[in-house]
């Protein structure tokens, strides 16, 4: 399948869509007992059972036609608009999505979504969360602070019943691979799956490419300037020798305060933040580079090689030296 047969598979009549169509009514996806009623039969849950047969990963087109009714489920969900626009009901919220935007919505999410038109297109990507998620975040968490905390906001964030909207319209890289994506689901062989499994990762890294530089991210204060991910590049750009009263002074506010609001933000004190991005550069550059561990230990900020031994080895479970071996002897060049 390729971009023009898709086009053509997900414009077409489905089978539910042709009765919705005329009735206008919602039709069950499977025989109904994929949706229980919760409380007052006002809410339904969708059971998972129903969706993971064939992997962690599931993709459909939404049907048209109808609305969908409040319901929740356990999984993460992405809403991709293929095409069009739609409008749904989040956690009592009016959400509009247009062309080209995802919607990223937590477990236990309350929502519901409003008929789509002839020319909307909403695809559903549903992952299930305890199994394949971490694996395609974990991998970010050791990138640098700023990808682990866009990682973790992706994901766990300390609470669930959440959900981002990504304005993602221009990114042509994030499209091309959904609908890349898509054409491996849609038309399967043995090795479907596999190619599904390898594109969510890019999926979401451009998913965090946007949430990285959209503005509609950005932390509202009561004072001082710039957004949470500003003050975290600034602590990843400046790791050697950054201290919380210079950090503070650059983006005008109070130490104490940004000190408790980094705590609040990211789960971690300054000084851990700091020490976490030095963990990073320290990999890197055993990874690399040829300089010895005393020299990595001072450019990386540590004056004592002693002190950046435990340090390292607290933080990693085994020696700077040791690290470095594990990391030739499995091939991986400087």
């Amino acid at each position: 399948m390729d971009h023009l047969q898709l086009d053509h598979y997900l414009r077409q009549l489905d089978s539910i869509e042709k009765i919705q169509i005329i009735t206008r009514s919602n039709v069950n996806e499977f025989d109904g007992n994929e949706r229980r009623a919760e409380k007052d039969g006002t809410v339904f849950r969708m059971q998972e059972n129903y969706f993971f047969d064939q992997g962690s990963i599931f993709i459909s087109k939404h049907h048209r036609y109808a609305p969908m009714p409040l319901h929740n489920h356990s999984f993460i969900e992405l809403n991709y608009m293929y095409s069009g626009e739609c409008k749904q009901e989040i956690n009592g919220n009016l959400v509009h999505i247009n062309q080209g935007q995802v919607c990223m919505l937590d477990k236990d999410v309350l929502h519901r979504i409003y008929p789509l038109g002839e020319n909307d297109i909403l695809i559903n990507i549903i992952i299930k969360k305890d199994s394949l998620l971490p694996r395609l975040l974990g991998g970010l968490n050791r990138t640098g602070i700023v990808s682990s905390f866009l990682s973790h906001a992706l994901s766990e964030d300390q609470s669930h019943d959440r959900y981002v909207l990504f304005h993602s319209e221009n990114r042509q890289q994030l499209h091309h691979l959904i609908k890349n994506m898509m054409c491996e689901y849609f038309e399967t062989d043995d090795l479907s799956m596999d190619m599904v499994g390898y594109y969510m990762p890019l999926v979401f890294t451009e998913l965090m490419r946007v949430y990285r530089t959209d503005k509609n991210f950005e932390l509202s204060h009561t004072d001082g300037q710039g957004s949470i991910i500003d003050i975290l590049q600034y602590i990843e750009q400046n790791f050697r020798n950054c201290t919380l009263t210079g950090l503070a002074k650059a983006f005008g506010f109070n130490a104490n305060y940004l000190g408790n609001m980094l705590k609040e933000r990211t789960g971690q004190t300054f000084l851990s933040l700091v020490q976490t991005q030095r963990m990073v550069q320290a990999v890197h550059l055993l990874k690399h580079s040829t300089k010895n561990i005393d020299e990595i230990a001072l450019e990386i900020g540590y004056e004592s090689p002693g002190f950046f031994y435990r340090k390292f080895k607290d933080y990693y479970g085994q020696t700077p030296s040791r690290y470095r071996n594990s990391m030739e002897a499995e091939g991986i060049k400087r």
